[in-house]
Parts: C-alpha cells; structure tokens; sequence
C-alpha cells in the first residue's frame, strides 16, 4: 500500500510514543480521520454527494466521521481490489458507501464513482481518472424507456448505420426487441404484476405503417413476423398466471396459514384485470384485426385466450369478494391466546359453510380443502407458540401438563366442529336445490393436525407418568418391614429422577413429527415405566400384606393414590380388593358387636359411658364415634375407583346391619329419643350414600 510521508511519519510517530509510554494510542482515529479530510480526492467526493444526493453538511460530516466509512472510500482510492464505489441516502437524509456487491436496501438514488481503467487513484490528476454516474431509485422503470428513448433512435437511424449491411441491422433490431421484452417483464415480475411487451414496431409505428394492403396482407412482412412472436409469447405469460394455484406452497411442502390464500386471490385478481386491460387496449385490438384480416393462424389461439382471461377475472373477483369476511376471523385469531382460540372456531366454520354454498366459483372440494388445511396451519402455529417446545419438558409439570391438554383440546375441537359443519351442509343451501357436500376425506385436511396429536398423547402420558413416580421420593412407609419398603420405593424414585433428567436435556423437538429421535426416546422410557409398573406393583402388595388393620391399609393405599390407577400395578394389586373388602365387613361387624355390647349393657344398668358425661350425651357421643367410624371407612373405599361396583353392592349390606341395630329400640325413652336423634341422622346419610353410589357421579 502506497502511504503519504505525512501518514506514515504521524503514523510511526504516534506508535513510539504509545510503545514507550505502555498504553494504547487514543489518537490514532482522530490522526486518520485528519488524513481523510485533508484529501483532495475526498473533497471531490464530498461535492458530487452535495450536488447529485442533495447531501447536508451535518449529515457528511457524521458520514466521514465513521471509522469504516473511512476505510471503504480509502480502500477504493488506494487499493487495487475495488473499482466501483457506492454512495446513496438513508433514512433521514444519511450517507451510506458501499461496493456493488452490496445493493442499497432502500430504493434511492445512488451515486456510482468507476474508476477508468486505473487501478489507485493519483492525488494529482483523480479528476480524469473518475467517471462518475447516476443510478435512479427504481432502475426497472427507467432502463424500458432508455432501450425505446435512447438505444432505439440510435440503432435504427440509418444515418448511424449507412456501412452496415442489412443482415446486421435486422440482427440488432431482434436483439433490442428481445431486451426490451425480456426488461419490461421483469419490471412485471418485480413490482408483482404480469406486463405484456408490446413489439417496438407496433409501439412507435404511424397508422399508415400497418395500414393493409388491398390484398389483405401488410405492407411490412417484418411487422407481421414481430406480431406473431409476441403473440406467442403473450400466451406463454398468459397461461402461467391463469395455472396458478393457492395450493402450490401446500404440495411443495410448506405451511401457509389463511393470510397467504386470501392475498394469493387478492393479487391474483388485481393481475387478471390488469392483463384484461392490456389486451383490451387500442393497440392490441389493432394487432388482433391485423391477425383477424390476413387469416393467421394465431388469432382463434389467442381468441381463446382472451376468453380465458375474461372468465378467470370473474372467478378471481368473486372468490375474493367470498373470502373478505374472513380477514376479521384471521385478524381475531392471531391476536387471541391459544386457549380462547377455541371460542372463535364456531363463527370461523359458520363463515366457511356461507362461503362454499354462496361463493359460484369456491364450491370445490379443492379449494375448501386448501382452505381449511392453512387454518389448520394456522391454529398449529398458534399451538407451536403457546407450547415452546424446547421449553415443555423444562417447564413445571403441572404447567406443561395442562398446556399440553389444552392444546389437544382445541385440536379436537377444531376436528370436531368440521364434522358437525360438515352435516350441516344442506341447512346453508335454503332457496336451491343443488346441493355440494363436503364430500372430500377428512384426512386430507387433518393429516398433519393427526400427527401433531399423536405427539401431543405421547408427552401427555409422559407427563402423566412422571407427575405419578415423581411422588415417590415423598413416599415413607411404615409398619414391621416399612423401613424396608421405604428404601425400595426411594430406590426406584432416584432411578426414575434419572431418566426423568436425561429426558428433559434432549434436544429434539418433540412436536417434529418428520423425526423420529423422540419416538425413540419415548418408547425406551415407557418400556422403563412398565417395568416400574412391576416393581411398585410388587412392593405395594407387600405392604399391604404387612397392614396391621383397615386403618393402616387405607393410608396406604391414599399413600400411592393414582399410581394404582395404572394399568400395570392395578393388574398386580387388583386381588387384595376383596380381602379389602373383607376388612371392611369385619369392621362393620366389630361395630355391631360394640353396639350390642352396649344395648345388653343398657338394659342391665351397667352401661359405661364417656368420662363425666350424662347419659343422654354419652349415648350420643357413642353413637356418633360408631357412625363417624363406620362412614369414614366407608368414604375410604368410595375413592377406590376400581371397587366402586363392589361398593354399591355394599351398601345395603351396610344399611340393613346399621337401621337395623339403631331401629331394635332400647328401654329408656331419653336415651330412645337421643338415640333416634343419631338414627334420623344415620338414615339421612345412609339415604344419601345410596343416592350417591347408585349416580354416574360416583368415580368410574
């Protein structure tokens, strides 16, 4: 790199000093900075910026003030590497340099500064080794003008060609017919509209240069050849837009929600009507009656053209008009939380049924499939975001438990509501008979919902599972052999822990039905979780064998609580019901027995009662120990889902020991009115026990 004395003196000088002095030089910047300003050269690129990009002065200021900019317009004037520096505006009037492998991101003037063939930039004569140009905002607006404007009169002037041979001119003419063709579709393409290229011929010839001869045919065969090519080419962009469908991102395999069906039919007809404008204009119908008077070939094909267009634009306009009512739906959807989402479906498959059996040209099976799959996107999307999936299995598991529920259930519903849409077709079609069904398979519009709740039961039961064996490390059992027991449980609840850990710190997405890495990983832990099942199984057996009294068994069993709902270790525990329920009449018939016990005792006179109590509240304290007793074991057993049947036929049994020792009558009437004060009581709740175990709402 070429320097300056002046840099590499201050440059060296500023070094010794920082060496010397064991700091890093501040300096440096502000050195540089002076080296830029200094520079003729900058200077010259400072006025082209004030005169071409209307530049301020605070705004350059803060431009060359930048370390990196300093570096791009050096680099360009000393280096070899660049040939081509960029300055354009920002936002608020800013300066920007770049290199054209950089395009501006906003769509504003840009000043070009080339270099003519030199490769640095002398301080002496940079002004004749610069070449300077101007690049509008929106280049694909200007450069369909300069080819007709500027390149055409320049090419086509015969003055410009009088050596030329004739071959060569018509050669050059072709290629600038195919530029500017080929410009001004692009220009379409990029501002998201079809435009049909009109021959330059057609466009700047004079009526009496197309006028017909007698014969029918045109002066110029030339024209005539020029009008067919880009008849052929009119038709190849007409039919590409009238392809088109809504559904292509779905078959590629992407994921659009709602939005991107109504813009597809809102752009889609804005692109007809201007099609439908373009070949309705003067000139076009001009070239039609030239095709039409020499009989070509061409005018019935693209007749039939036309006549598509005109049908597509009706079909365009009436679906978007259909589809409007939905943007509110949408608009509601995005902003509502996933768990409200479930209250809007109704409307949405409302508006949906309104749409297939009023809508002329939506009513196909196509269509409302498309349709209805990108709300399904659209309610998975909102599922995705409610769930964050990298964070479900790090969540607490009450939270991730109940999002993951949630989310099926709004899933379901969305299913659900489909289905009751679907046999309500033929109440929307009220004045004709000509009724479509929503005859298509619903696989078609569910299949990826399906997957996402399969995944979705998979964590469920994974969380279920660990809400369940995560209580063990709380588990402490007592008895003869508890201690025993106790270490067995909290052995199975560190290993789990274990698992639980190694689970969590996967780094899979669990809702990514394309992988199967969680399907693995899930199906390797409840392979685990059965052989749990076993073990647990097994170790509650044995603690209820070591039961000392009904008491004890009912702790225990409220102990391990919804683990005996599993499957595995209610198959293995399932047998000591009955010996519970044996229990349970044993104590039924102890309580009998204590209470004949005291009826003998009362009709002897020997009757013991509760310390400094009288009779009558003695009476009733007994009474009520033998109810409270009997019902507490009773209300045990009821909370035993799997025994709930057994329970039922227990109840009379119940009934018929306790009226009737209540109802046998004893010999004293104080004591015979207290003891029908704790009767009436028995016989309510034992009215109300048998209401309550013969409902559906007892547990199942």
């Amino acid at each position: 790199m070429a320097e300056s004395p002046r840099s590499s003196s201050s440059t060296r000088s500023g070094l010794g000093s920082g060496s010397a002095r064991g700091v890093r030089v501040p300096q440096e910047h502000s050195l540089k900075a002076g080296v830029v300003l200094s520079d003729e050269r900058v200077d010259f690129l400072r006025e082209q910026a004030f005169c071409i990009l209307r530049v301020k002065t605070d705004k350059w200021n803060r431009f060359i003030g930048a370390e990196e900019n300093q570096k791009i317009i050096l680099d360009f004037l000393d280096h070899i590497w660049t040939n081509r520096l960029l300055l354009f505006t920002g936002p608020g009037g800013t300066l920007h340099a770049g290199d054209a492998q950089t395009a501006p991101p906003w769509k504003t003037k840009v000043l070009c500064v080339l270099k003519k063939g030199v490769k640095r930039i002398s301080r002496q004569d940079f002004r004749h080794q610069l070449q300077l140009g101007e690049v509008p905002g929106c280049p694909m607006e200007h450069l369909p003008v300069i080819i007709s404007e500027v390149l055409l009169p320049v090419l086509s002037t015969g003055l410009n060609h009088e050596a030329w041979p004739q071959v060569v001119c018509e050669d050059i003419h072709r290629h600038l017919e195919r530029l500017r063709s080929r410009v001004v579709t692009l220009r379409g393409r990029a501002e998201g509209h079809t435009l049909l290229p009109l021959p330059l011929s057609v466009e700047r010839a004079r009526p009496h240069d197309i006028a017909l001869s007698p014969t029918g045919w045109p002066l110029d065969h030339g024209l005539l050849y020029s009008i067919e090519t880009i008849i052929v080419q009119w038709s190849g962009q007409i039919w590409n837009v009238l392809k088109k469908d809504s559904g292509m991102m779905l078959l590629h395999g992407d994921h659009p929600g709602p939005n991107v069906e109504l813009q597809f039919w809102a752009t889609h007809r804005e692109n007809l009507l201007g099609i439908q404008s373009q070949i309705q204009s003067p000139k076009v119908e001009r070239i039609m009656e030239i095709l039409r008077s020499v009989k070509s070939s061409y005018y019935s094909s693209f007749n039939d053209v036309c006549l598509e267009v005109n049908e597509a634009v009706l079909e365009a306009e009436d679906i978007d008009l259909y589809l409007r009512p939905l943007r509110r739906l949408i608009s509601s959807l995005e902003e509502r939380t996933f768990p409200q989402v479930d209250v809007l479906l109704p409307p949405l498959f409302h508006t949906l049924c309104l749409i297939w059996s009023h809508s002329q040209y939506y009513c196909i099976p196509k269509r409302m499939v498309v349709l209805l799959q990108e709300f399904c996107n659209l309610v998975i999307e909102k599922a995705v975001a409610y769930l964050i999936p990298e964070e479900l299995f790090k969540m607490e598991l009450e939270e991730g438990l109940e999002r993951v529920q949630i989310t099926i259930s709004v899933l379901r519903t969305f299913r659900q509501l489909f289905h009751t849409h679907r046999q309500r077709i033929p109440e929307y079609y009220r004045h004709s008979h000509n009724v479509k069904l929503w005859d298509f398979p619903a696989t078609l519009v569910f299949q990826r919902s399906d997957r996402i709740i399969e995944r979705l039961l998979m964590i469920e039961e994974l969380f279920t599972s660990a809400l369940d064996f995560l209580k063990l490390e709380k588990v402490e059992l007592g008895g003869s052999r508890g201690k025993v027991f106790s270490e067995m449980v909290f052995s199975m609840s560190e290993e789990f822990h274990e698992r639980w850990r190694a689970l969590r710190e996967g780094k899979y997405d669990p809702l990514d039905y394309t992988s199967d890495d969680f399907v693995r990983h899930y199906r390797y832990f409840m392979q685990q979780n059965r052989d749990f099942d076993q073990r647990l199984g097994t170790v509650l057996n044995l603690a209820f064998h070591h039961s000392k009294n009904l008491k004890s068994t009912f702790k225990l069993l409220k102990i391990f609580g919804t683990l005996l709902e599993r499957p595995g270790i209610h198959q293995l525990f399932s047998p000591n019901y009955n010996m519970l329920l044996t229990m349970f009449n044993q104590e039924i018939d102890q309580c009998q027995f204590i209470l004949d016990q005291h009826r003998e005792a009362l009709r002897s006179g020997c009757a013991v009662l509760g310390k400094n109590m009288p009779p009558v509240a003695g009476n009733l304290k007994l009474s009520q120990e033998l109810r409270s007793r009997i019902l507490t074991n009773r209300s045990n057993l009821c909370q035993l889902a799997y025994i709930i049947m057994k329970t039922k036929e227990l109840t009379k049994q119940v009934r018929d020991k306790v009226v009737e020792k209540y109802e046998a009558g004893l010999g004293d009437k104080k004591i015979s009115r207290a003891l029908n004060i704790s009767l009436s009581t028995i016989k309510s709740i034992i009215r109300k026990w048998k209401e309550y175990g013969t409902t559906a709402n007892l547990p199942n």
